[in-house]
């Protein structure tokens, strides 16, 4: 009798073992992510991927007391189901001001791949979002660390 026992917890056992039913975990890390990320190559993006949502990010309130205008560089991975799938700041003017900020506002940007992207390419991409308020005190000099063309 105990044999008999011994033997069918056995063969339960390696019948669960042989069971077909397993769930894949992919590990996100592993995913190759083509690099367009160098400031000269930003434009590159628009041939793999499309913004089709876009969330202005909220200027933080004491920037604006303070009268602080800036901007905040980020290199972002765009996974192949067009969402932001990390983030890290290059730079940032005035430094730490507007990351928080603009982080939050990345994560929820969708992007829809282009009709040559078939393969939906995980891309890293440099994004720069810029933080202005009108009588900025330190306008000049976010103008020159933010690369902008017009007149503050």
């Amino acid at each position: 009798m105990r044999n008999a026992v011994s033997i069918t917890i056995i063969s339960l056992f390696l019948g669960a073992c042989a069971s077909n039913d397993t769930v894949q975990v992919v590990d996100e890390s592993l995913i190759e992510y083509k690099d367009i990320s160098l400031k000269e190559q930003r434009e590159l993006v628009k041939e793999y991927w499309i913004v089709e949502k876009r969330l202005d990010p909220k200027y933080p309130i004491e920037a604006a007391r303070k009268g602080l205008s800036g901007c905040v560089d980020l290199i972002v991975g765009i996974n192949k189901d067009g969402k932001t799938s990390g983030y890290k700041v290059k730079e940032s003017y005035p430094k730490g001001v507007f990351d928080y900020h603009a982080a939050a506002s990345l994560k929820s940007w969708r992007w829809s791949a282009t009709e040559v992207n078939v393969d939906k390419t995980p891309v890293l991409t440099s994004i720069q979002l810029d933080f202005m308020v009108s009588g900025a005190k330190n306008a000049k000099e976010a103008k020159n660390k933010c690369g902008w063309n017009y007149k503050v």
